[in-house]
């Protein structure tokens, strides 16, 4: 059953990189690395362990060693080693909930199609709202949401009991869904009607200078020690600012481990 076993990515992430070249040409060279990384550390293993040269310079995702993130190998299929990096930084610095939020959304709606479309998702879990259901004892999804609904809503239940009308939890659970705009999950359910986040809100570029560099910036200044607070609150602020960058033009136009 998906969900149970939560992937933890704060001592990063470890891939084995390969190379397109090479591959096409015959030749199976990958090696491993745990993620994230500077650019310079990436680049210097890369070069070390001839993954690329001159005339091989694309890299590829062979592999995971612990697993795909949120279980879905479709979005990595076209990954390079550096967008790799980046994922594992954002990863290393999120909201173990906002992740959790992030896998139900895409088990619930769609799958990215690709990484860059998943750091954008990532970067806007605040936009995801779910709720958790307290009382998960119900049969279906709109069993548990009728329960959640009538506790919710005490004086409906009282007239409901009042004109001893029998209740169809199931049929109450999924009509209500749909009146309430509510997508049901097993653990609970997202609010349809608010602001979605937008797979396209930000390239590539600008998820590398929003993400990377100011991991680079914080892994300087040791805000990955577990004694340091606030990283969250400090992460919305710099995308806030991304946001406002984003908009603003708009509207003026390794520790390596041996080969398998």
């Amino acid at each position: 059953m998906k969900g149970i076993f939560k992937m933890d990515y704060s001592n990063g992430i470890t891939v084995f990189i390969g190379n397109e070249g090479f591959y096409a040409e015959g030749e199976l060279r990958d090696r491993a690395i745990t993620l994230p990384v500077s650019g310079s550390e990436l680049q210097g293993f890369l070069e070390g362990n001839g993954l690329v040269t001159p005339m091989h310079e694309e890299t590829y995702i062979a592999d995971f060693l612990d697993g795909v993130p949120f279980d879905h190998p479709e979005i990595f299929a076209h990954a390079t080693a550096e967008q790799m990096n980046i994922l594992a930084q954002q990863l290393k610095m999120a909201d173990p909930d906002d992740l959790d939020k992030v896998e139900e959304w895409i088990d619930s709606f769609h799958t990215p199609k690709n990484i860059t479309q998943l750091m954008n998702l990532i970067e806007q879990a605040d936009l995801i709202e779910k709720v958790d259901f307290e009382y998960k004892d119900g049969d279906t999804p709109e069993e548990n949401y009728a329960f959640y609904v009538l506790d919710e809503n005490p004086k409906l239940k009282e007239s409901i009991e009042a004109a001893g009308i029998a209740i169809d939890y199931k049929r109450t659970g999924y009509d209500r869904s749909i009146i309430d705009e509510v997508t049901l999950t097993d653990s609970g359910f997202f609010v349809d009607s608010g602001e979605a986040p937008n797979l396209n809100m930000y390239s590539l570029d600008e998820l590398k200078e929003l993400i990377g560099e100011e991991y680079d910036r914080q892994d300087d200044k040791g805000f990955f020690n577990e004694e340091q607070v606030g990283l969250s609150d400090m992460m919305g602020t710099l995308r806030d600012a991304a946001e406002h960058k984003h908009d603003t033009r708009d509207n003026t136009h390794s520790h390596d481990i041996d080969a398998r």
